[in-house]
């Protein structure tokens, strides 16, 4: 660790190999009193508080339109950042670049660097880019280069897409109060049974078929019509086969939309909301619920992880994990292979990857072997990177550039048949109780929805815009999962950012689930659970009882470990309800840094955990904490979350932390004994100082 004082002389050179034209810079701090920099052995730039750089190029940057271009892990996002040319750096030359957003995750940051009104002109030798950044913030850089501008990149996304619904549109619909409605629908074997009761006029009903990627208020609202059998009481029973052939292909109607509409003089008018299937006949209606005997769980795991063979799940004791399965498109191709096999959905014809399969197969086959609920979170490529044409299809087609992963292609008829292809093929082999390739209990829909411009991304979108896409993905894997497993369920999965959005393309965790039940309130409710990810305030500060935004009310900017008893009580608010029954909650990724591996960094690490669970114990609602990272990783941005250090740690490769054995503890006969020492860390005496006892509303 530099001290600052000493800044102004340090240089943190920062440079790579020059690829297709790129120019390597190096980074270098000039100033910033207030700021610690560091640059790790692997070359990334981590800085504190608020800085200025000069970035120096590595050979002459010839005329021409240039971009500064690097990768950054952004804590806080960072607004008014200027550049400068020179030298000298005169401010009157200074001119704005784009905010660097709050990520959590390696992100690409790209920014003109042309001056506007003479975009081909090389007016300086370096440049100096002032960032300031906040005192709680955190900012890490690395491969800053210089690049050619590409035609088009800094267009302006439009909001305006062919690939959704517009926003006044779905906010009327929604808003929307009808005299009609759908009571019930049962999708059986070969049929679908659809029941309701009308008020008032019975005259002109016609029941209508609306596919699930058909989009509001365009040009076609529904594909076929049915004249409603309405009796004398204003009731009705319609039955319907579960299998249409529509321009010769086999089509199952399991996860289409019903709604009524009425014959008018001025053409069919919608007369209730659209409706989903309640209930689904099940192949294995018996199949048994994973049941946990305590809340302790891992993120990310998978049995390789620890070379050793060590039984990490027993010397812990483990009850539940989660399992990324990145890149969904790999299981299935859309042109036969040697090592593929053929079979069909939605009248077309895909091949199935068995090599994808089998990779799964271990891991999901050990954990039921050791007992554990495992849940799994579905990752979809981002379209703009992608190269396969089954990412291309599958992904959103709006998706940006810069974001991780993408929201899959909902609102069209050859990408969803794909993506519900894919779906059926993974729940229908791993629902099975000790079968031959283990078993998945949930789904996690994709990653940290409410922010969703990084990790969901289907381009510029307004948050209703944005859930009715996403609770397309929720409902196709929960129709889909359910004919094999009738305790499966599809989870939203949020971040702490609560009634915050935490950054300009955020929506806020609160939103998003409002959002949800309001799509439920108008669509028929379905038993999605919750996957929340209540780290401390700053990923980097694992002091969470020290954290400022949580507060103990449902506008609360963040939930954290401070404050998860926000959490439990909205999730038990009667409205959050399904039929009666408070919806599972699991925090399925958290965990605390330790900055470096130090004895106070690592015992206020271990501290963080010590109050996150005493906080757990009384909370009925969360079922289940998947601490993440099981193991330090180079990938997290300077992040050291683990149990276990570095796997490549010069002095204790894989060495167990402080946290490690307090987490082995919790849950057993040791804990009050393990956790007591990190009373005093916190400035407490007993573990109910902690606890907030009073409403929440």
């Amino acid at each position: 660790m530099h001290h600052p004082a000493l800044l102004a002389c340090i240089g943190l050179i920062l440079s790579w190999t020059s690829l297709l034209g790129n120019i390597p810079l190096t980074l270098e701090a000039i100033n910033g009193p207030k700021a610690n920099v560091t640059r790790s052995a692997a070359g990334v730039l981590e800085i504190h508080g608020p800085v200025s750089l000069t970035a120096s190029p590595a050979s002459q940057v010839k005329p021409g339109k240039w971009v500064l271009e690097m990768e950054v892990f952004s804590v806080g996002e960072i607004q008014k950042i200027r550049l400068i040319p020179g030298p000298p750096f005169d401010g009157s030359k200074s001119r704005p670049l784009p905010d660097i957003g709050h990520s959590e995750a390696w992100t690409r940051y790209a920014a003109s660097v042309n001056p506007p009104k003479n975009p081909r002109v090389i007016d300086w030798q370096q440049l100096r880019i002032d960032l300031p950044i906040s005192a709680t913030g955190v900012l890490q850089i690395r491969n800053p280069h210089l690049r050619p501008e590409r035609q088009g990149e800094f267009d302006v996304p439009s909001a305006t897409s062919q690939n959704a619904a517009e926003t006044k549109t779905l906010e009327s619909y929604l808003n929307r109060t009808f005299d009609q409605e759908i009571s019930h629908i049962s999708v059986q074997s070969n049929a679908l049974t659809i029941r309701g009761k009308i008020s008032g006029n019975t005259e002109g009903l016609f029941l209508a078929e609306i596919p699930m990627e058909f989009i509001l208020g365009h040009s076609k609202p529904y594909e076929s019509l049915t004249p409603l059998p309405v009796s004398a009481g204003g009731e009705y029973t319609i039955s319907l086969p579960r299998t249409v052939t529509r321009d010769a292909r086999a089509l199952d109607r399991l996860t289409s939309r019903w709604q009524l509409f009425r014959q008018t003089p001025n053409g069919y008018e919608p007369a209730s909301h659209a409706r989903y299937a309640d209930d689904v006949v099940c192949r294995s209606p018996e199949l048994p619920p994973a049941k946990v005997s305590s809340k302790k769980g891992l993120g990310g795991w998978r049995p390789s992880r620890i070379p050793d063979g060590t039984d990490e799940i027993k010397e812990l004791g483990i009850t539940a994990v989660t399992v990324n399965i990145f890149s969904l498109h790999q299981f299935v191709s859309l042109t036969p292979a040697p090592d593929t096999t053929p079979f069909t959905w939605q009248g077309r014809t895909y091949h199935a990857r068995q090599e994808a399969f089998e990779k799964y197969d271990n891991t999901f086959r050990e954990a039921e072997a050791k007992g554990l609920m495992v849940s799994t979170i579905l990752l979809i490529d981002n379209t703009t990177t992608a190269t396969s044409p089954e990412a291309k299809l599958l992904g959103h087609p709006d998706t940006i550039r810069n974001c991780q992963y993408a929201m899959p292609n909902v609102t069209s008829a050859d990408g969803l048949a794909l993506y519900g292809a894919i779906l059926n093929l993974l729940t229908e082999r791993w629902s099975q109780d000790h079968g031959p390739h283990g078993r998945v209990h949930h789904w996690i829909v994709h990653n940290e929805v409410d922010f969703g411009w990084v990790w969901t991304n289907a381009g510029v979108k307004s948050d209703v815009q944005y859930m009715d896409l996403y609770q397309r993905s929720m409902r196709i894997i929960h129709l889909i999962a359910r004919q094999y497993d009738p305790n499966a369920r599809a989870f939203i999965t949020l971040t702490h950012h609560w009634a915050s959005p935490g950054t300009k393309y955020g929506y806020g965790s609160k939103r998003m689930i409002d959002l949800l039940l309001q799509f439920c309130r108008a669509e028929g409710d379905f038993p999605w659970a919750l996957a929340y990810h209540p780290y401390p305030e700053s990923l980097f500060n694992p002091r969470t009882w020290e954290d400022k935004q949580p507060t103990f009310d449902f506008n609360t900017p963040k939930i954290t470990p401070k404050n998860l008893e926000v959490l439990d009580a909205y999730m038990k608010l009667p409205a959050l309800r399904y039929q009666g029954e408070v919806r599972t909650v699991h925090l399925s990724e958290n965990g605390f840094n330790s900055k470096d591996y130090s004895p106070k960094a690592l015992e206020d690490q271990a501290a963080g955990m010590a109050l996150a669970w005493k906080k757990m114990q009384g909370l009925s609602s969360i079922e289940s904490w998947q601490y993440h990272n099981w193991i330090d990783s180079r990938r997290e941005g300077g992040l050291r979350i683990g149990l276990r250090k570095f796997p490549d740690d010069s002095q204790d490769p894989l060495g167990k932390k402080p946290i490690w054995f307090l987490y082995q503890a919790l849950g057993t006969s040791q804990e009050d004994q393990v956790t007591a020492p990190y009373l005093k860390t916190i400035g407490i005496s007993s573990w109910d100082e902690i606890i907030h006892h009073g409403m929440i509303r």
